[in-house]
C-alpha cells in the first residue's frame, strides 16, 4: 500500500510559526507532525510514502532520507489547489493508495479501518457529536454512503472528513478521470470538490467512522497544544 501525503500549503492560519517552517515540520512535543505520521504508517508496515511538497519544499527534502520518504514538488502550488497537485503526480495514483493531509495527527487504527474497507473510495469521518467545526470539511452520510461533502454548512451535515482516505486501484482510476476533467476548468479545486463531483456523477463514496479514535487537524496554534495532550508519547 502506498501513502500520498499532501504538504503544499502555506498554512497562513499558523503564522508566524509557518513563515520559515512547513506546516508538517512543526513540532508536537519532541517530534514533527510529519515524523509522527511516518512513524504511525511504518508501524502498520507501510513503507511506500510520498510527500507532495510546495511551500518551503527544500525544508522537507532535507529530512526525506532520515524519514525514508519520497518527495515530489508541485511547482504551481502558489496558484493551484490540492486537486491539481494530485493531477500532477497521477502516475503515482495508478494503484491503491491512502491519501493523507499533512496537518493531521491520528491513531494508527484509523488507517487500519480504511484498509479493512472493501469499497473503492472510502473516507475517514468523525460522526457529528456536537456542532461540526466551522473550518471542517463537512459531510452528509446516509447508510454509510456520503451524499455530500463541502466546506459549506448544511442542515443535513452529520460528520466531518478528517483528511484521510483510501482509494483502491479502481477508485484511483475514477479519481484520475475526475482530476483530468477538473484540471481543464478549475485549477484551484480542492480534493473535496473533486470527490463531490464524483458523488454528483453517481459514484459511490463511502464513509468509515473513526469510532472514537483520536485525531487532530492542526489548523491553528492552539491545535498544537491539543495534539500534545492527545498524543503525548506517540
Amino acid at each position: 500500500m502506498k501513502v500520498i501525503i499532501l504538504a503544499t500549503r502555506k498554512a497562513t492560519r499558523l503564522l508566524p510559526l509557518t513563515k520559515y517552517t512547513p506546516q508538517c515540520l512543526l513540532k508536537v512535543g519532541s517530534k514533527t507532525i510529519l515524523e509522527r505520521q511516518v512513524e504511525n504508517l511504518k508501524k502498520l508496515g507501510i513503507e511506500d510514502i510520498i510527500v507532495i511538497t510546495g511551500h518551503l519544499s527544500k525544508e522537507i527534502e532535507k529530512c526525506k532520507e532520515e524519514l525514508g520518504i519520497k518527495t515530489l514538488f508541485n511547482p504551481f502550488y502558489e496558484v493551484s489547489g490540492m486537486a491539481l497537485a494530485l493531477w500532477l503526480v497521477q502516475k503515482e495514483l495508478k494503484e491503491s493508495f491512502i491519501f493523507l493531509y499533512s496537518d493531521v495527527l491520528f491513531d494508527p487504527k484509523i488507517i487500519t479501518y480504511l484498509l479493512e474497507s472493501e469499497w473503492d473510495i472510502c473516507l475517514s469521518i468523525k460522526k457529528k457529536r456536537i456542532v461540526v467545526r466551522e473550518e471542517a470539511e463537512k459531510v452528509v452520510v446516509k447508510d454509510g454512503i456520503i451524499t455530500n461533502i463541502s466546506k459549506v454548512r448544511t442542515v443535513e451535515e452529520n460528520g466531518e472528513f478528517i483528511g484521510i482516505a483510501k482509494f483502491s486501484s479502481i477508485g484511483a482510476d475514477k479519481l484520475i478521470t475526475e482530476l483530468n476533467q477538473t484540471a481543464k476548468t478549475n485549477l484551484n479545486a480542492s480534493l473535496i470538490e473533486v470527490i463531490d463531483s464524483l458523488i454528483k456523477n453517481g459514484e459511490t463514496i463511502t464513509a468509515r467512522d473513526i469510532e472514537g479514535a483520536s485525531f487532530v487537524d492542526i489548523d491553528f496554534p492552539e491545535d498544537l497544544k491539543k495534539a500534545e495532550e492527545l498524543f503525548p508519547y506517540n
